[in-house]
């Protein structure tokens, strides 16, 4: 396509090429695909668009895939909170084609906070926009989840576009038909206080992003700098929550499903407190942040200090073994050192668990160190102090009587040897020790039933209940009372059972021929 338009500033790409579409008098948005992107099922994504190389290859040598993912989508907003090599995966699937990967691997589709429903628009930032440009257009900050107004004009206006698109493959422009210039209400400081903040993540150019275990220590300082923790690891979830709901109301927190529940252990302030195992969302970063920092704060420079953290928890121990002894040590690796001089390793984990955890997450280079130069004790091999021939013998009459029982009352369980070790309690150590209860063993298994015998049993308690009843018993009638089924019953049960039909029938042939005789 000839004169595709430049993008103006702060202008999502999604609205250039609805712009591209109006110049060319391009009215079947699949034409408009063919022209630009040579490809009819490309979809048209207003936040994190992919097929960015056929854009850029129409727009000057300096708007490279990284310029425009940087400068006209929403990718800035997340970049930063996603590991490096999954942003420079997710510019890579932008710069082709995603196929919805973008979004599944920012967590945009899982995250609590969900895109608007309709796109948006700031009636006084039109009408400047008109006055300037000549023309309107879609701006970033107008699609931003948490952000509700303008500043300078008041709060946004939905459009009748929703959002995801009904038409997936049309790019709809901004014009007086779709925005009209209603009055505004005026701004919420809520809204403004994360509008300044998503301008700073807006305006962040290509850096590297930060690793989880960066976002963990710098979220365990921002706790100890505000006096929320106990000791080293206990995080005062409870403080940290009437301090987030003091700066932000209710309303706004649910609006965006960031409700706090202060007695669910899954609640997504606590997970961002903890050790990060996935991405959290600009908003709640911000949320957070605005309420345990001072008023001038800034995401640019909490997104500077956390870059400082160490990388990785190997680094973060290296670091603090070097500060142990240049400065000595800390008071756990104090406490440790005298319990390893009292007791072994082993030992001393068992009798300070909560210590040992807390070294082992920090510290756990320099807690290995020291546990492999403490002075191994001599180890004291004790006797059995089990008379397992004793034992055996008790078990052993025990499970005699059992089995007397069981064949004095036919119709039970069947006799595994689960149930028959039930029988004698201790299940689970019986089942370990087994082998050394050798006489036990062997009557068990002479003795276990297995499933065509115990079917077997079953059949011929219904034989013998039948008979009392009927000269010849059914065969629907026995499976029913034996509480089988023809599907069920295994070959050698099948077998038994037509064996008791025929020793009846031949019963029966030899009376009908002596009544014939006489």
């Amino acid at each position: 396509m000839l004169n595709f338009p430049i993008p103006y500033p702060e202008e999502l790409i999604y609205s250039t090429v609805a712009r591209a579409g109006i110049r060319e008098g391009i009215i079947s948005p699949k034409e408009l695909l063919d022209e630009i992107y040579g490809n009819i099922k490309v979809i048209a994504t207003m936040d994190l668009p992919n097929q960015l190389n056929r854009l850029s290859r129409l727009l000057p040598p300096d708007y490279t895939v990284g310029t425009i993912a940087y400068r006209h989508t929403l990718f800035p907003l997340y970049a930063p909170f996603i590991p490096e090599e999954r942003r420079k995966q997710c510019l890579s699937w932008m710069a082709g084609e995603s196929r919805g990967a973008v979004h599944l691997a920012m967590g945009v589709t899982a995250s609590l906070v969900k895109p608007p429903g309709h796109v948006r628009y700031c009636p006084g930032c039109l009408r400047e926009q008109q006055c300037i440009f000549g023309e309107y257009f879609w701006k970033r900050e107008w699609q931003i989840a948490g952000v509700i107004c303008c500043e300078k004009h008041g709060q946004l206006l939905n459009t009748a576009i929703t959002r995801p698109l009904n038409d997936r493959h049309q790019f709809h422009a901004a014009s007086p038909d779709t925005c009209q210039l209603f009055p505004q209400r005026p701004a919420c400081n809520e809204s403004q206080t994360i509008l300044a903040q998503a301008r700073q993540l807006l305006g962040q150019r290509p850096a590297t992003s930060l690793s989880y275990q960066q976002w963990s220590t710098h979220y365990r300082w921002l706790a100890h700098q505000n006096g929320f923790i106990r000791g080293q690891v206990h995080i005062k979830h409870s403080e940290i929550a009437e301090a987030v709901t003091a700066r932000w109301s209710g309303r706004f927190l649910r609006r965006y499903g960031l409700g706090i529940d202060r007695n669910s252990d899954y609640c997504w302030l606590r997970a961002i407190f903890r050790k990060h195992r996935k991405s959290f969302s600009y908003l709640q970063h911000i949320i957070i942040h605005h309420a345990l920092l001072p008023e001038n704060w800034s995401i640019t420079d909490v997104i500077s200090s956390v870059r400082e953290m160490p990388a990785s928890l190997e680094s973060e121990s290296t670091e603090r073994i070097h500060v142990g002894t240049e400065h000595g040590l800390t008071h756990d690796q104090q406490d440790w050192m005298k319990m390893l001089a009292e007791q072994p390793p082993k030992k001393a984990r068992t009798t300070a668990p909560a210590l040992y955890a807390r070294l082992y997450r920090y510290d756990r280079l320099w807690l290995k160190q020291v546990n492999q130069d403490q002075p191994r004790a001599n180890v004291v091999i004790r006797k059995s102090r089990v008379d397992w021939r004793r034992r055996d013998l008790h078990y052993l009459a025990k499970l005699r009587e059992i089995l007397r029982f069981l064949r004095a009352h036919p119709s039970g369980p069947r006799q595994s040897q689960t149930y028959l070790l039930k029988q004698l309690g201790k299940l689970s150590t019986l089942e370990k020790k087994l082998d050394r209860l050798a006489r036990t063993k062997r009557l068990l298994e002479r003795y276990t039933e297995s499933v065509p015998e115990y079917q077997k049993r079953r059949l011929m308690n219904a034989w013998r209940q039948l008979n009392q009843d009927f000269e010849h018993p059914p065969r629907w009638r026995l499976l029913r009372i034996a509480g089988l089924s023809e599907a069920r019953l295994t070959q050698e049960a099948r077998d038994y059972l037509n064996g008791l039909e025929e020793n009846d029938d031949n019963s029966n042939n030899q009376g009908n021929r002596g009544q014939q005789s006489s």
